[in-house]
């Protein structure tokens, strides 16, 4: 088998394979004005992509994904844990429902993006944790001052 002897039909050559076979895949979310600014500075991304808009995650896929961020969450029961991955999900597809209304109504769009889902999910890890941490700092107080009590009494 012999090589190309002439350098630009290797070149011709490696571009069309390049082109053939080379595939990039850029993730952006629509909120706000990044993904505008991105397709103005490079309009070669609308005019030379394919663009998948992603549709809304399954109600399957939410709930497989709140249900493994809240394992590692500790909670009473197991029982609990399900409840509170069924009803993120439910808060997150209400969302998507009010938004199409607030689009059809005020003709101005709310996106909810897997990111927004997530958000969700830590906001409530964070706010749990920081509600028992101040659970048990009231805890601690009471039983100081109960201490103080029994002492002087």
């Amino acid at each position: 088998m012999k090589l190309v002897d002439n350098p630009d039909t290797l070149a011709k050559v490696f571009v069309d394979r390049v082109r053939t076979y080379l595939h990039i895949c850029l993730c952006m979310s629509p909120v706000g004005d990044d993904l505008r600014v991105r397709c103005r500075k490079f309009p070669s991304l609308v005019n030379c992509c394919t663009l998948d808009w992603f549709s809304a995650w399954p109600e399957e896929a939410l709930l497989y994904v709140s249900r493994s961020f809240l394992k590692e969450v500790e909670l009473p029961s197991d029982n609990l844990r399900e409840a509170l991955a069924q009803i993120c999900s439910q808060v997150h597809t209400s969302v998507d429902k009010v938004s199409e209304k607030f689009w059809d109504e005020l003709r101005r769009r709310v996106y909810t993006t897997p990111k927004s889902y997530l958000d969700l999910i830590n906001l409530y890890k964070n706010q749990l944790g920081k509600k028992r941490n101040e659970m048990n700092a009231n805890k601690n107080r009471l039983a100081n001052g109960l201490k103080k009590l029994e002492n002087t009494n």
